[in-house]
């Protein structure tokens, strides 16, 4: 069986990064082909309002990897808005003697998870088995092997609207690619940096999208939770545009030198974004151990200062979030960019895992159907 690329598509809210991959056929891992980074034409009045527009933006980016081969499927990764954070706990029934837990157990467990918060408009983005309880143990991530009667587990669930899950897979699918696998954008950030030790460690990611600042505490590489901010690159620079009567141009220039910033209408405006961006990091990591450092990706890095303006403002050691597969490239930007796209090839073929990437097309295209007409009709 000939292996294929596999195209991995970090869809922000301005622009697409892509990163094409060669998993190795025998061993862990894979060779990277090619990446790009493409902007959208016009500036979006929110995320994914046109798919198509942002379709053929994919093409741009597939054609600018400069890879030629036979691939179809794509793992994406998304930032959506309207994104909902719930932390949720379930419970199964196993046996009436103590029996050993099995896979099929914790995936009956999860689905009651999704069961309890899921409603009938969202889809599940994101879920994080975060630790399990059972007659003899307590706070066990992965129980299998142990024996229980009974078995419950807490779970971290990010779900979506389900009219945001239909525009992106018309976006990507109008490019011709199959959406083999949907996931949020901080978890590939996180595996871009290429660190395995980070795997062990308790870290903040800051991603200073293009509409929203999301921050999300992993530990042990689990998220465990994510705390959003309503402003981004974009709508910071929209809105010093309208205060200053600047163009949008001047008015990004001024974003981007941050506090720095001498005039004084846009200094304010970007001292205020930088404090509500302490003070989500000090909600999140309320009552919670000092993590062990902080990563900053996304447009808010290329901000002159704000990465050492948050490891004072918070007391903990931050850096800026690149793969290091990019290293070779000069562009700061570019590197940024593209570390969603290489972590998502990472979390897709580690381990082998790209073998299991490709749904059921026609039992997902059938439930699909079933939860629009109930939600459009009823």
């Amino acid at each position: 069986m000939t292996t294929r690329p596999l195209v991995a598509l970090d869809i922000g809210a301005t622009k697409v990064a892509c990163a094409i991959g060669l998993p190795h056929e025998h061993t862990p891992g894979f060779e990277l082909l090619g990446t790009s980074l493409v902007a959208y034409p016009a500036r979006p009045d929110g995320w994914l309002s046109e798919p198509l527009a942002v379709g053929q933006t994919i093409e741009q980016a597939l054609e600018a990897a400069g890879v030629s081969g036979d691939f179809d499927r794509a793992v994406v990764a998304i930032n959506p808005p309207s994104l909902a954070s719930e932390r949720t706990r379930a419970m199964v029934a196993l046996a009436d003697e103590p029996i050993t837990v099995r896979s099929k157990d914790l995936e009956r467990l999860q689905a009651h998870a999704v069961h309890h918060i899921l409603g009938i408009d969202r889809e599940p983005l994101l879920i994080e088995r975060l630790s399990c309880t059972g007659n003899g143990f307590d706070g066990v991530r992965d129980p299998r092997g142990l024996a229980a009667t009974r078995l419950a587990g807490v779970f971290h669930i990010l779900t979506m609207p389900l009219s945001a899950r239909r525009a992106l897979v018309q976006a990507v699918e109008s490019a011709g690619l199959e959406v083999a696998r949907l996931t949020y954008a901080l978890p590939a950030a996180l595996a871009g940096a290429g660190d395995e030790s980070l795997s062990r460690k308790r870290i903040i990611v800051v991603d200073i999208g293009g509409l929203t600042a999301e921050m999300g505490l992993f530990i042990e590489g689990v998220l465990h939770a994510v705390s959003i901010v309503p402003w981004g690159g974009l709508t910071l620079s929209t809105e010093i545009a309208q205060t200053c009567r600047v163009t949008m141009d001047q008015a990004i220039a001024w974003s981007l030198e941050g506090r720095a910033c001498r005039k004084p209408e846009a200094h304010a405006l970007i001292d205020g974004k930088w404090q509500s961006i302490s003070e989500a990091l000090t909600r999140l990591l309320e009552d919670q151990p000092r993590p062990d450092a902080v990563l900053v990706c996304g447009r808010g890095a290329l901000m002159d200062g704000f990465v050492e303006w948050i490891e004072q403002a918070i007391g903990i050691p931050a850096s800026l979030c690149r793969s290091p597969r990019t290293s070779q490239l000069g562009d700061l930007s570019r590197q940024i960019g593209l570390v969603g796209a290489i972590g998502l090839l990472e979390l897709a073929l580690r381990d082998g895992a790209s073998r299991a990437l490709r749904p059921s097309r026609g039992v997902n295209r059938l439930l699909e159907r079933t939860r629009t007409i109930l939600t459009e009709y009823f």
